[in-house]
């Protein structure tokens, strides 16, 4: 009897490991992302930006495309609305990527107005998200990445 009841604990301990090491196996690995440079931020994005600007905290809204050279050089357009009023704005800068993925930049508009950012790069460079540094602001976005026309148009078609 005693050897029977030391084989049923041995069994349920052996059963009971192999659960909770599957259960283990089963769990989603948390990693961070890899090291980036300023050859992260490189292609075309997409963009949103809204938020409060100014000292009498006025609405703020962006959409525009920005184009990152992978070494430091960005440009871009956007068409914005303050506080209800429209406009085109277009603008050249640099920006400089840390090795932990967060980055800044500065860019000049053609309006001649300065505007400066910090961001964070995730997505393994396919998205951005952003806020503007600059006094009287509260405003953040998100680049997103913009697929590749060439290879969109290579791809096979679905069946």
């Amino acid at each position: 009897m005693k050897r029977v009841a030391t084989l049923i604990i041995l069994t349920g301990i052996l059963v009971g490991g192999t659960v909770f090491t599957l259960r283990l196996m089963s769990i989603p690995q948390v990693q961070a992302q890899d090291s980036c440079t300023t050859a992260t931020f490189q292609g075309a994005f997409g963009y949103t930006f809204t938020g409060l600007t100014g000292f009498n905290a006025l609405p703020f809204a962006a959409v525009g495309r920005l184009v990152a050279d992978g070494q430091g050089n960005l440009a871009g357009a956007e068409t914005d609305s303050s506080n209800g009023d429209i406009f085109q704005r277009t603008y050249t800068g640099t920006y400089k990527v840390n090795s932990d993925c967060t980055g800044s930049e500065v860019t000049l508009d053609n309006f001649g107005k300065t505007v400066r950012c910090n961001f964070v790069i995730v997505a393994g460079g396919r998205e951005i998200q952003a806020i503007e540094t600059d006094n009287n602001t509260a405003i953040v976005g998100c680049l997103k990445q913009q697929l590749n026309q060439t290879l969109r148009r290579s791809a096979p078609l679905p069946q």
